[in-house]
């Protein structure tokens, strides 16, 4: 594992980079800010696009999206480099045949989940997405909640609380109102999946479309919780993010051009 010291490359962390076949990246606080790409971050995927995917617990924007962002920047990733909780968790949904689908999702979100194919419910709900609802309303909660107390299934994008912003603001994340939910549902009784870090299936989707083993990856990430610790379990080296993107991504292009 390389994660050790916070904005320092130490020898390990070279040897580590030197002999890696490829890059999991996240994305929010890590190579983008409310999705403004990091100067530093664009000439790292830039320089790395072959080998590199971006793996991210993000649930409000779609793949087309991110690839615009990066074709806009001139990073030349496929789609199939771009790994994102939200449409993960859509994904996920539709192939569980259930009747009637809440989604808890912004517009686009919820306009992916019928393109999917999803039955979009408000009443006789037996499964629930949870994702970054940025209009979450009572209402809503008050849907989810009584759907989840009588035993609808729940899929959530991220356990994720907060994720950072523009001059280190806090932007709630979807842990955040899956707490809102806990604190109305039992969720212990809850038939519950999360698709995103640190559970494995980013990890997975991420090595399948760089065509690399754990073992030959580095993550990058600016959460301990869930891009280090997922990394962690899996046998796969992590480079924390910090102590902040831009320094970390000007480190990791100086340690490159020199190795």
């Amino acid at each position: 594992m390389a994660y050790r010291e916070p904005g320092l490359l130490s020898a390990e962390n070279l040897k580590t980079l030197e002999e890696a076949q490829g890059y999991l990246v996240d994305w929010d606080g890590c190579c983008a800010v409310e999705n403004q790409l990091v100067p530093s971050a664009m000439a790292f995927l830039k320089a790395n696009h072959a080998c590199c995917a971006i793996v991210s617990n993000n649930s409000s924007n779609t793949v087309d999206d991110f690839a615009e962002i990066l074709g806009r920047s001139g990073i030349p990733m496929s789609k199939d480099q771009i790994i994102l909780a939200g449409v993960e968790s859509l994904t996920r949904a539709a192939e569980m045949d259930a009747e009637g689908v809440l989604v808890l999702g912004d517009t686009r979100m919820r306009g992916l989940a019928r393109n999917l194919g999803l039955p979009l419910a408000r009443e006789n709900i037996d499964l629930v997405v949870l994702l970054r609802d940025t209009r979450m309303t009572y209402n809503r909660l008050e849907l989810a909640a009584n759907a989840l107390a009588n035993g609808a299934r729940l899929i959530v994008a991220n356990p994720d609380l907060t994720h950072p912003g523009v001059d280190g603001r806090l932007k709630p994340e979807t842990g955040a109102l899956l707490a809102a939910l806990g604190a109305c549902v039992d969720l212990g009784s809850v038939d519950i999946e999360i698709i995103g870090k640190p559970g494995r299936h980013l990890f997975d989707k991420g090595c399948a479309a760089i065509g690399a083993a754990y073992e030959d990856v580095v993550m990058f990430g600016d959460n301990p919780a869930t891009d280090i610790s997922g990394a962690d379990a899996l046998g796969m080296n992590s480079l924390l993010v910090s102590p902040s993107p831009g320094v970390f991504f000007d480190s990791i292009l100086d340690a490159t051009k020199t190795a």
